[in-house]
């Protein structure tokens, strides 16, 4: 048997898994319209809770404080 086409077969089986996994987390995602109301508001609260845990890492971390910058008063 010739296994020179092992690694090229290993490497395409763990691609296609890598896009299955992607279609199948998309697929469970419902199709959100701009028109909406309601998917407005989901797209207002995904929004929000970005911005909530952004600020949160920031202030965990000390990324939100003004010493890093760059200008100067006076």
């Amino acid at each position: 048997m010739d296994t020179s086409l092992l690694p090229a077969a290993a490497i395409a089986a763990f691609a296609a898994i890598g896009v299955m996994a992607y279609e199948l987390k998309a697929s469970l995602a419902p199709p959100s319209c701009p028109e909406c109301p309601h998917c407005q508001a989901l797209a207002e609260d995904r929004e929000q809770r970005e911005r909530e845990l952004a600020t949160w890492y920031a202030r965990k971390h000390g990324l939100d404080g003004d010493e890093d910058d760059d200008r100067r008063i006076g």
